[in-house]
């Protein structure tokens, strides 16, 4: 495959969607710095546009396989996980990328599988902890075997590369999730604002661990009662969460605003942010917020969170999943506005090692390590 000249590459990216969770912005995000490097790239999604929330810039080639969708029995997943392997191969052939990157396990081992005749690298991307969360049986036995044949296998965080020791460690890297925070104001702080917030955000799924959050504001609540609780996001556990909350009587206290399309604005008007993951791969929601000079406390998970923020210097880490010790850690800072200042400033400092300007730089680095330019 002939290479582009100078600094310029052919890269398609592949994605299950650009529907509204975190790696889908990662694509989005990636998508966007790599163009605006001046790469030629193409973004191709398994699924049609009908679920598209993040968008992509106009330098961006999009091209929707519309082959997603649920199937039931046996042949039927085979013969649909088949068609969706012929299409991605169909819409690479005339891109002619000299690279394809690849988003999240199943569509890793459908590209892997896709690209293997054409002679196309690909770096797959991992964005969540195997250990936390398996493949089926057959999906992971896919992947030990497709994974072997990946030119990079990059992971977002040192916790979620661990899991691959069983690909060559010259074939593995790891960089993390990228964050795009503009210069914006500073967050409010409880001095100038009727009600003051601690927000979560993300996907309302188990993993995500909101109930946990509910839980912890419930304790803290009756000693802070100017204070209250948005969680951010949309997902299928809304209704239990809403009704969690009802029964702790949150309901006027706790709002569900479902998914944004700008989450930094979102996060700029938090006085405390709480990652309360059951799991996490990276975090990119905690490191946003703290690109926002937002104090933050985060359940100290398996991978993620540790790898982001020092406990007492930039946010408070907390046991994983221990409920008492959250409540503990947010009624701190919810009783001390000048720590809460103080952990934001070094937050929004310790932040700025994700800028998008830097991962795209590492992404920069690892193309040329590849050859492709």
């Amino acid at each position: 495959m002939s290479r582009n000249p100078a600094s310029v590459a052919r890269v398609a990216m592949v994605g299950p969607s650009l529907s509204g969770g975190g790696a889908e912005r990662v694509l989005a995000l990636l998508a966007g710095g790599l163009a605006g490097r001046g790469h030629r790239v193409a973004v191709v999604t398994i699924y049609g546009p009908e679920l598209d929330f993040w968008r992509l810039p106009p330098s961006v080639e999009r091209i929707a396989l519309r082959l997603g969708g649920d199937t039931v029995g046996w042949w039927a997943k085979v013969a649909a996980n088949v068609r969706r392997v012929r299409g991605l191969r169909d819409a690479l052939r005339p891109l002619r990328p000299d690279l394809l990157i690849s988003f999240m396990s199943r569509t890793n081992v459908l590209a892997l599988l896709a690209a293997r005749p054409l002679g196309l690298p690909v770096v797959a991307t991992e964005h969540t902890d195997p250990r936390m969360e398996p493949l089926e049986p057959i999906w992971e036995l896919l992947r030990r075997w497709t994974y072997r044949q990946a030119a990079q296998v990059v992971s977002v965080s040192a916790g979620v590369d661990a899991y691959f020791g069983w690909v060559a460690a010259n074939r593995r890297c790891v960089i993390p999730n990228p964050v795009c925070v503009h210069p914006g104001p500073a967050p409010a702080g409880s001095e100038g604002s009727a009600r003051p917030v601690v927000v979560g955000m993300g996907r309302l799924e188990r993993e995500k661990g909101f109930d946990l959050l509910i839980d912890a504001f419930a304790r803290v609540a009756p000693e802070f009662p100017d204070w209250s609780l948005a969680i951010v996001g949309q997902g299928s556990q809304r209704p239990a969460l809403q009704q969690q909350a009802a029964r702790q009587g949150l309901a006027d206290r706790v709002c569900f605003p479902g998914a944004v399309s700008d989450p930094i604005e979102a996060l700029r008007h938090a006085d405390l942010f709480v990652l309360s993951s059951r799991y996490e791969g990276f975090g990119l929601a905690l490191v946003e917020a703290m690109a926002c000079g937002v104090p933050v406390v985060a359940f100290d998970c398996p991978s993620g969170p540790r790898e982001i923020l020092r406990h007492g210097v930039d946010g408070l880490l907390v046991p994983a999943q221990n409920v008492d010790r959250l409540a503990e850690a947010m009624a701190a800072l919810m009783r001390d506005p000048a720590r809460r200042r103080q952990l934001g400033q070094s937050a929004q400092q310790s932040a700025a090692r994700f800028h998008i300007d830097r991962v795209v730089d590492a992404w920069q680095a690892l193309l040329a390590r590849l050859a492709l330019f």
